[in-house]
């Protein structure tokens, strides 16, 4: 997900200045869900499940042993760390009913009026009149996709997930749906055509970078500031300790130590 341009060119240039490099953490990287879409010449589409689908009602996540595994309304970050837990969790799949298929759209495909025949077309999509059927496509087990569905559907007919408890914060109930009752979470699997798509891990940005002092200046292995050499954003080590409490924890310390840096710069700048 991260541009190809994000090489860690600035990383090995501080390196060779002797810079010192943050500790291992809970996470060295930030994570998200992607899907890939193929195109006709051969190039990709890479599509971040951020907050459009993974949380709104009727939608639901497997892995390929085609069971849950997963609060599918957590964070993106937590999502994709779940599916780096065991390997038959990546890649994974994304499925929806018909219902919520007009309501919320899934990955690229769009809600209703939109038509998303050609992404069927183009294997991103996978459309099935029943679940059996799509669990052929996917390559699962069909019995354990139908069994998995109908558990998730009983709860869900309440207005609960007793599994992953999706939903069961203030946090996961904003990325759903708050005009669908009894719950913003959480609806049956239902109406055909069943719908998935498949979801891989992929990295938002790293956790892990170089140590800095409160004005961003870069220290070097003795923990002494390096003259002229500042990082912020994702080259600064993580305030976070490779935790991610929310959406855009990268963005307030890149602006806060960009602006504490510019102002060290301005104090001590000679010219």
């Amino acid at each position: 997900m991260s541009p190809p341009a994000n090489d860690g060119a600035a990383l090995h240039l501080a390196a060779a200045l002797n810079a010192r490099e943050g500790a291992d953490r809970a996470s060295n990287f930030f994570w998200a869900p992607v899907s890939v879409l193929t195109r006709a010449d051969g190039s990709e589409e890479r599509f971040p499940h951020l907050v459009t689908d993974r949380a709104k009602p009727g939608v639901i996540a497997v892995n390929q042993r085609a069971v849950r595994f997963v609060n599918e309304s957590s964070s993106y970050h937590h999502f994709a760390s779940a599916m780096q837990d065991a390997a038959e969790n990546a890649p994974c799949f994304l499925l929806c009913d018909a219902q919520a298929m007009k309501r919320y759209g899934l990955g690229l495909a769009r809600p209703a009026p939109v038509n998303n025949d050609a992404l069927v077309a183009a294997g991103y999509l996978h459309k099935a009149d029943t679940l059996a059927a799509l669990a052929q496509q996917l390559g699962l087990d069909a019995q354990t996709l139908s069994e998995t569905v109908a558990r998730y559907n009983r709860d869900a007919a309440q207005g609960v997930d007793r599994e992953f408890a999706k939903g069961g914060n203030s946090y996961n109930r904003a990325m759903g749906d708050p005009g669908h009752q009894p719950d913003a979470c959480n609806a049956p699997l239902l109406s055909a055509p069943f719908y998935a798509i498949k979801l891989y891990t992929g990295d938002l940005g790293t956790s892990r970078g170089l140590v800095t002092t409160a004005d961003a200046q870069v220290v070097n292995t003795q923990g002494n500031p390096i003259p002229g050499l500042y990082a912020v954003g994702n080259d600064m080590d993580s305030l976070m300790a490779g935790t991610y409490p929310g959406p855009g924890i990268t963005l307030g310390p890149g602006l806060t130590f960009g602006y504490l840096a510019a102002c060290h710069l301005a104090q001590h700048s000679t010219h």
